[in-house]
Protein backbone atom coordinates (compact mmCIF):
# COMPACT_ATOMS: atom_id res chain seq x y z
CA UNK A 1 0.00 0.00 0.00
CA UNK A 2 3.11 2.48 0.12
CA UNK A 3 2.54 5.42 -2.10
CA UNK A 4 5.66 4.60 -4.41
CA UNK A 5 7.40 1.46 -5.21
CA UNK A 6 10.86 3.61 -5.53
CA UNK A 7 13.22 0.91 -6.31
CA UNK A 8 11.69 -2.18 -4.85
CA UNK A 9 10.34 -4.94 -7.06
CA UNK A 10 7.08 -6.04 -5.86
CA UNK A 11 8.11 -9.60 -5.30
CA UNK A 12 10.10 -8.91 -2.84
CA UNK A 13 7.08 -7.54 -0.81
CA UNK A 14 6.13 -11.61 -1.27
CA UNK A 15 9.36 -13.28 -0.60
CA UNK A 16 9.67 -11.11 2.37
CA UNK A 17 6.07 -12.16 3.76
CA UNK A 18 7.00 -15.54 2.78
CA UNK A 19 10.25 -15.79 4.55
CA UNK A 20 8.34 -14.25 7.66
CA UNK A 21 6.00 -17.21 8.01
CA UNK A 22 8.42 -19.80 7.61
CA UNK A 23 10.43 -17.98 10.09
CA UNK A 24 7.22 -17.95 12.87
CA UNK A 25 5.98 -21.16 12.10
CA UNK A 26 9.35 -23.12 12.39
CA UNK A 27 10.76 -20.86 15.42
CA UNK A 28 7.11 -20.84 17.09
CA UNK A 29 8.16 -17.23 17.81
CA UNK A 30 7.69 -13.70 16.80
CA UNK A 31 10.81 -10.85 17.52
CA UNK A 32 10.69 -7.65 16.36
CA UNK A 33 12.93 -4.81 16.65
CA UNK A 34 12.99 -1.55 17.87
CA UNK A 35 10.20 0.84 15.49
CA UNK A 36 11.01 4.76 15.46
CA UNK A 37 8.24 7.18 16.22
CA UNK A 38 5.61 7.03 13.79
CA UNK A 39 2.80 9.58 12.82
CA UNK A 40 -0.40 8.44 12.73
CA UNK A 41 -1.94 10.15 10.21
CA UNK A 42 -4.10 12.50 11.89
CA UNK A 43 -3.30 16.07 13.44
CA UNK A 44 -0.14 15.41 13.24
CA UNK A 45 -0.26 13.19 16.41
CA UNK A 46 2.66 10.85 16.92
CA UNK A 47 3.43 7.36 18.87
CA UNK A 48 6.82 6.54 20.51
CA UNK A 49 8.21 3.96 18.38
CA UNK A 50 8.03 0.73 20.84
CA UNK A 51 11.00 -1.48 22.08
CA UNK A 52 12.43 -4.60 20.75
CA UNK A 53 10.99 -7.91 22.09
CA UNK A 54 10.04 -11.42 21.20
CA UNK A 55 6.50 -13.67 22.18
CA UNK A 56 6.28 -17.21 21.90
CA UNK A 57 2.99 -18.61 20.07
CA UNK A 58 0.74 -20.64 20.89
CA UNK A 59 -0.94 -23.30 19.09
CA UNK A 60 -3.80 -21.35 18.21
CA UNK A 61 -1.32 -19.09 16.74
CA UNK A 62 0.44 -22.11 14.30
CA UNK A 63 -3.34 -23.08 13.39
CA UNK A 64 -3.76 -19.62 12.21
CA UNK A 65 -0.30 -19.44 10.33
CA UNK A 66 -0.87 -22.76 8.74
CA UNK A 67 -4.59 -22.05 7.95
CA UNK A 68 -6.00 -24.63 10.07
CA UNK A 69 -7.88 -21.76 12.36
CA UNK A 70 -9.64 -18.99 10.88
CA UNK A 71 -8.23 -15.90 11.66
CA UNK A 72 -11.00 -13.70 12.92
CA UNK A 73 -8.94 -10.36 12.70
CA UNK A 74 -7.35 -10.66 9.32
CA UNK A 75 -11.07 -10.72 7.87
CA UNK A 76 -11.66 -7.38 9.40
CA UNK A 77 -8.28 -6.40 8.68
CA UNK A 78 -9.04 -7.15 4.97
CA UNK A 79 -12.28 -4.66 5.73
CA UNK A 80 -11.07 -2.28 6.41
CA UNK A 81 -7.99 -2.09 4.09
CA UNK A 82 -10.89 -2.49 1.11
CA UNK A 83 -12.98 0.36 1.79
CA UNK A 84 -10.86 2.23 4.14
CA UNK A 85 -7.03 1.89 2.69
CA UNK A 86 -5.45 1.30 6.01
CA UNK A 87 -5.79 -1.48 8.89
CA UNK A 88 -4.77 1.51 11.72
CA UNK A 89 -7.48 3.12 13.25
CA UNK A 90 -8.01 5.98 14.47
CA UNK A 91 -7.07 7.45 11.17
CA UNK A 92 -8.04 9.23 7.64
CA UNK A 93 -9.35 7.32 4.78
CA UNK A 94 -6.48 6.44 2.05
CA UNK A 95 -8.86 6.77 -1.25
CA UNK A 96 -6.18 5.44 -3.22
CA UNK A 97 -5.37 2.28 -1.31
CA UNK A 98 -8.60 1.28 -0.96
CA UNK A 99 -9.10 1.41 -4.77
CA UNK A 100 -5.90 -1.01 -5.00
CA UNK A 101 -7.53 -3.11 -2.91
CA UNK A 102 -11.07 -3.51 -4.33
CA UNK A 103 -8.84 -4.01 -7.92
CA UNK A 104 -7.05 -7.01 -6.30
CA UNK A 105 -6.24 -9.68 -8.97
CA UNK A 106 -8.65 -11.95 -7.46
CA UNK A 107 -11.21 -9.40 -8.65
CA UNK A 108 -9.76 -8.94 -12.34
CA UNK A 109 -10.50 -11.09 -15.63
CA UNK A 110 -6.91 -12.00 -17.44
CA UNK A 111 -5.25 -8.84 -18.44
CA UNK A 112 -5.62 -9.42 -21.70
CA UNK A 113 -3.90 -5.81 -22.57
CA UNK A 114 -0.97 -6.22 -20.90
CA UNK A 115 -0.72 -9.95 -22.76
CA UNK A 116 -1.12 -8.10 -26.12
CA UNK A 117 1.99 -6.34 -25.18
CA UNK A 118 4.02 -9.34 -23.42
CA UNK A 119 3.25 -10.83 -27.33
CA UNK A 120 4.76 -7.99 -28.80
CA UNK A 121 8.15 -7.61 -26.95
CA UNK A 122 8.48 -11.34 -27.32
CA UNK A 123 8.02 -11.49 -30.99
CA UNK A 124 10.63 -8.22 -31.05
CA UNK A 125 12.90 -10.74 -29.17
CA UNK A 126 12.98 -8.18 -26.49
CA UNK A 127 11.47 -10.10 -23.72
CA UNK A 128 12.32 -14.02 -23.76
CA UNK A 129 9.70 -16.48 -24.90
CA UNK A 130 8.44 -18.50 -21.91
CA UNK A 131 5.11 -18.20 -21.25
CA UNK A 132 3.53 -15.24 -19.26
CA UNK A 133 0.63 -16.35 -16.67
CA UNK A 134 -1.93 -13.44 -15.33
CA UNK A 135 0.67 -13.08 -12.72
CA UNK A 136 3.37 -12.39 -14.10
CA UNK A 137 1.77 -9.69 -16.52
CA UNK A 138 -0.04 -8.15 -13.14
CA UNK A 139 3.10 -7.87 -11.68
CA UNK A 140 4.34 -5.53 -14.35
CA UNK A 141 1.59 -3.51 -13.51
CA UNK A 142 2.43 -3.79 -9.71
CA UNK A 143 5.11 -1.68 -10.63
CA UNK A 144 3.66 1.58 -11.64
CA UNK A 145 2.71 4.41 -9.41
CA UNK A 146 -0.44 3.75 -7.95
CA UNK A 147 -2.89 5.89 -10.03
CA UNK A 148 -1.36 4.41 -12.80
CA UNK A 149 -1.99 1.00 -11.66
CA UNK A 150 -5.54 1.53 -10.40
CA UNK A 151 -6.17 2.92 -14.10
CA UNK A 152 -4.70 -0.19 -15.48
CA UNK A 153 -6.87 -2.50 -13.14
CA UNK A 154 -9.61 -0.53 -14.38
CA UNK A 155 -9.48 -0.71 -17.86
CA UNK A 156 -8.73 -4.33 -17.30
CA UNK A 157 -11.64 -4.72 -15.75
CA UNK A 158 -13.63 -2.49 -18.45
CA UNK A 159 -11.83 -4.33 -21.42
CA UNK A 160 -10.78 -0.74 -22.58
CA UNK A 161 -7.83 -0.17 -23.95
CA UNK A 162 -4.76 1.43 -22.71
CA UNK A 163 -3.28 4.86 -23.52
CA UNK A 164 -0.16 5.34 -25.15
CA UNK A 165 1.67 6.43 -21.82
CA UNK A 166 0.16 3.38 -19.68
CA UNK A 167 1.31 0.83 -22.84
CA UNK A 168 5.06 2.73 -22.69
CA UNK A 169 5.23 2.05 -18.99
CA UNK A 170 3.82 -1.10 -19.06
CA UNK A 171 6.20 -2.49 -21.71
CA UNK A 172 9.50 -0.97 -20.08
CA UNK A 173 8.38 -2.64 -16.89
CA UNK A 174 7.78 -6.06 -18.58
CA UNK A 175 11.04 -5.98 -19.84
CA UNK A 176 12.10 -4.78 -16.04
CA UNK A 177 10.07 -8.44 -14.87
CA UNK A 178 11.39 -10.66 -17.32
CA UNK A 179 15.12 -9.52 -16.57
CA UNK A 180 15.35 -9.59 -13.07
CA UNK A 181 19.22 -10.63 -12.97
CA UNK A 182 20.21 -7.46 -14.90
CA UNK A 183 17.74 -5.23 -12.71
CA UNK A 184 19.43 -6.93 -9.68
CA UNK A 185 22.58 -5.80 -11.16
CA UNK A 186 21.73 -2.57 -11.74
CA UNK A 187 20.00 -1.28 -8.30
CA UNK A 188 23.30 -2.99 -6.79
CA UNK A 189 25.57 -1.24 -8.37
CA UNK A 190 25.04 2.27 -7.16
CA UNK A 191 26.09 1.31 -4.03
CA UNK A 192 29.27 0.54 -5.18
CA UNK A 193 29.31 3.44 -7.14
CA UNK A 194 29.60 5.28 -3.84
CA UNK A 195 32.63 4.25 -2.56
CA UNK A 196 34.96 2.95 -5.49
CA UNK A 197 35.60 5.01 -8.64
CA UNK A 198 35.49 1.15 -10.54
CA UNK A 199 31.72 0.72 -9.61
CA UNK A 200 30.91 4.43 -10.80
CA UNK A 201 32.17 3.62 -14.10
CA UNK A 202 30.10 0.52 -13.99
CA UNK A 203 26.58 2.26 -12.94
CA UNK A 204 26.97 4.66 -16.11
CA UNK A 205 27.88 1.85 -18.64
CA UNK A 206 24.71 0.51 -16.99
CA UNK A 207 22.43 3.80 -17.39
CA UNK A 208 23.75 4.25 -20.79
CA UNK A 209 22.53 0.40 -21.52
CA UNK A 210 19.04 1.08 -19.78
CA UNK A 211 18.49 4.10 -22.24
CA UNK A 212 19.32 1.78 -24.99
CA UNK A 213 17.22 -0.72 -23.78
CA UNK A 214 14.11 1.43 -23.55
CA UNK A 215 14.73 2.87 -26.72
CA UNK A 216 14.10 -0.39 -28.16
CA UNK A 217 11.13 -1.74 -26.24
CA UNK A 218 9.08 1.82 -27.28
CA UNK A 219 10.80 1.24 -30.73
CA UNK A 220 8.11 -1.97 -31.09
CA UNK A 221 5.27 0.43 -30.62
CA UNK A 222 6.00 3.29 -32.91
Amino acid sequence: MSPERGDNDPREDALTVARLWQTMVTTRALSWGAGNPSWTHYDGDTRPGTPAGAAALADENIAELTGQLRQIEAVEWAQRVRFEGRVMRPTSTDSVAAMLALHSAKDLPAPQQVRELADALQEAGEIPPDHLDSEDLLTAVQCLGPRQNIDVRERILNGKKLTKLLRENLAIYLWEVTHPEWMKMFWETPKLARTTAIGELRLSHLKLEQRKIRGRVLNVFD
